[in-house]
């Protein structure tokens, strides 16, 4: 019987230790604390009675006595159900975070309490936007911490055309909102280079326009003046409209090999 007691005590202390290890450098972020005060008291509660209990298991290194501690095998069933409690409400909050910015489900749980326990670090978040935001590498800030370019893997920039402040109202503190408005500075910066693009198409030469722009914004207003002037070309003289603007297409492409070259 004593070493069925001791057994089961076991058992659920390597489940306490396991979960423990776990949480405890989650718990030990102000951050995270702070944004969740109820599981985090009981993180403390459970993280004094396990401190005690491997105080008083190195004072006494025998098994048996150990596993026959007074309640010791209902204070960890105890800590068990704080545990699942604190994990359930930790995936709420993960999940809240999610729905508030959705590109966080491209994120593991671990990567994004990464970025959840260093809220006061708008930088944290650099190490994870490439699975955020597919093709951008990171974010330029300022001396005053201020995001003014994102910037792709080939370190080709763009220049937001508002600036975003992570520290200002209600984005302090809350990645997931000034993540927010970076996506929707992106959206609007984009739009208005490529109406700049497009404009300064029907002016400039083509081999230079390609190097003045972003890459993605030469791909799209190119495939727009493309399919302009195909239909401009059938509708003016049908298929001999047709084959002359293909023997402008292949200026156009040598133009831009030499360029490589």
């Amino acid at each position: 019987e004593r070493l069925a007691v001791v057994g089961d005590t076991l058992e659920l202390w390597s489940g306490v230790q396991a979960t423990w290890l776990y949480l405890e450098p989650i718990f030990g972020s102000e951050d995270i604390y702070r944004q969740m005060p109820t599981e985090g008291r009981r993180f403390q509660a459970v993280d004094g009675m396990w401190r005690k209990v491997m105080k008083a298991a190195q004072a006494v290194p025998d098994v048996l006595k150990v596993g026959e501690m007074d309640k010791l095998l209902e204070k960890f069933q105890e800590a068990n159900k704080f545990l699942d409690l604190i994990q359930k409400g930790l995936n709420d909050y993960l999940e809240t975070k999610r729905l508030a910015f959705p590109r966080f489900f491209f994120l593991s749980p671990d990567e994004l309490l990464e970025i959840l326990s260093q809220t006061k670090n708008p930088l944290a978040v650099q190490p994870h936007l490439g699975k955020c935001f597919e093709g951008i590498a990171k974010l330029s800030f300022n001396d005053k911490g201020v995001i003014t370019e994102m910037i792709s893997p080939e370190s080709e920039k763009v220049r937001f055309v508002s600036p975003i402040d992570p520290n200002e109202g209600s984005r302090k503190g809350n990645v997931e909102v000034w993540l927010c408005d970076v996506e929707d500075a992106m959206i609007k910066t984009l739009r208005s280079v490529f109406a700049e693009a497009l404009t300064d198409y029907a002016v400039c030469e083509r081999t230079t326009w390609v190097d003045k722009w972003p890459g993605m914004v030469v791909l799209n207003a190119s495939q727009r003046y493309w399919t302009a002037e195909v239909e401009q070309a059938l509708r003016e003289e049908g298929a001999n409209g047709l084959a002359e603007y293909g023997k402008v297409l292949q200026k156009q492409l040598e133009g831009i090999v030499q360029k490589v070259r």
